[in-house]
C-alpha cells in the first residue's frame, strides 16, 4: 500500500515540482544577470534598428517642431554618423543598468533616457555648418502670417519666404545655435508610459522592502525547499529499507533531470526560433516607432540569447542528473536485508 502511495505522491506532486525546481533554477542563473542581457544586446542588429530612419525622424520632429511634409533625408544621414557602436553600446548598458538598479531597490523610478550630448557636442563642432545646411533645407516657407521658428512646442518650425539659406545660416542659426541647442535638454526620456506602469502596477516587491531580485531568489529557496521536502518524504514512504529508498529517491530525481537536460538541447534546436518569429509577428510591432524592423531585431536577440539559456538548463539537468544517478547506485550497493532485520 506505501508504494502505492508514493507512487501517487511522486506522479502528481513530487515530479511537477522538482521539474518547476530545476526549471526556475536554470531560468535563475541568466535572468537576474544584468551581463547576460548586455552581452545579448550588444549585436550590430540591435544599433541599426536603434539608428533607423524611421527613429531617427521622428526624434527630429518630435524636437525641432517639424511639419509631415519636411524632407529630413539629409539631417537623418548626418545624425547616423554621428551614433558610433561604441556610443550605442553605451546606451544599451547604461539602460540595462538602470533597469536592473530599479529592480533592485537601488533607485526609486524607472526613467529611461537617452544621453544626446555627443550629438549636440557634433553640431556645435565640425559638423555645423553640414547640419544647419540640412536643416535649412528641410525647413518649409513660412505661410502668410507665419512667425519663422524652429522648436518652439505648438508651432510649426519654418524658415522666412525673403531670406536666402546662406544668410539665414550666418546670420541668424549660427548665433542662436548654441542656445537653442542648450534648450534641448541632453537626455530625452524614452518615453512617459514607463513611469505610468509603475504607478498603476505594484509588481516591484513580492514582500515590503525587498526587491525584485531578492524576492525571485526568496521564492526560488522555497520552492527548493518544499520539492526536496516533498521527494525525501515519498522516498521515505516508498518503502522500509534504505536500499529501496535510495533507489527510489533517484529514479523520481532522474526523470525530471532528464526533462531539463533535454529541455536545454531543445532550445538550441529550431522549434524555438520558430515560435518565436510567430509570436514577433502576431505582435505586429511594424507601427511602433522602431519600424519594421524591430520584429527581425527582437528575433535576432532571442535566438543569440539561446546558447546561454540552453546551457543552464544542462547544467542544471545534467547536475542532478549525475546526483540522481549515485543514489541509484548507491542504493543497489548497499546489502539486502533479511527480513527478520527489516
Amino acid at each position: 500500500m506505501r508504494k502505492f502511495f508514493a507512487i501517487l505522491f511522486s506522479i502528481f506532486l513530487v515530479f511537477p515540482m522538482l521539474l518547476a525546481a530545476q526549471t526556475a533554477t536554470s531560468a535563475a542563473t541568466w535572468a537576474l544577470d544584468r551581463q547576460f542581457y548586455i552581452d545579448t544586446l550588444d549585436n550590430p542588429g540591435v544599433y541599426t534598428t536603434l539608428t533607423s530612419s524611421l527613429v531617427i525622424d521622428n526624434l527630429l520632429r518630435d524636437q525641432l517642431g517639424l511639419p509631415p511634409e519636411a524632407d529630413t533625408s539629409q539631417m537623418v544621414l548626418l545624425l547616423e554618423s554621428f551614433l558610433t557602436p561604441d556610443y550605442l553600446r553605451e546606451q544599451v548598458s547604461r539602460f540595462v543598468n538602470d533597469t536592473f538598479d530599479h529592480l533592485e531597490g537601488k533607485s526609486d523610478q524607472f526613467a529611461p533616457t537617452l544621453d544626446i550630448r555627443p550629438i549636440k557636442d557634433a553640431i556645435t563642432g565640425s559638423e555645423q555648418d553640414a547640419f544647419l545646411t540640412a536643416l535649412v533645407s528641410a525647413l518649409p516657407p513660412c505661410a502668410p502670417g507665419q512667425i519663422p521658428a524652429i522648436g518652439i512646442n505648438g508651432q510649426t518650425a519654418c524658415k522666412p519666404q525673403d531670406v536666402s539659406d546662406e544668410l539665414l545660416i550666418d546670420q541668424v542659426l549660427k548665433p542662436m545655435l548654441p542656445a537653442a541647442l542648450s534648450a534641448i535638454p541632453d537626455e530625452i526620456p524614452l518615453g512617459e508610459e514607463f513611469l505610468n506602469w509603475q504607478e498603476s502596477s505594484r509588481w516591484r516587491m513580492f514582500l515590503p522592502g525587498m526587491a525584485v531580485p531578492a524576492s525571485i531568489i526568496l521564492s526560488l529557496i522555497l520552492l527548493v525547499i518544499i520539492s526536496v521536502s516533498l521527494w525525501y518524504i515519498t522516498g521515505l514512504i516508498s518503502d522500509q529499507s534504505w536500499r529501496s529508498r535510495l533507489q527510489w529517491l533517484g529514479w523520481t530525481l532522474l526523470v525530471p533531470s532528464i526533462l531539463v537536460f533535454l529541455l536545454g538541447f531543445a532550445s538550441q534546436s529550431g522549434i524555438p526560433a520558430f515560435w518565436i518569429r510567430h509570436g514577433l509577428d502576431r505582435a505586429n510591432l511594424a507601427n511602433t516607432p522602431f519600424g519594421p524592423g524591430l520584429t527581425d531585431t527582437l528575433q535576432l536577440i532571442a535566438v543569440s540569447a539561446l546558447p546561454r539559456v540552453s546551457t543552464a538548463f544542462q547544467a542544471v539537468g545534467g547536475i542532478n542528473g549525475a546526483f540522481s544517478i549515485c543514489l541509484i547506485f548507491w542504493g543497489i550497493a548497499l546489502p539486502r536485508k533479511k527480513p527478520d532485520q527489516i
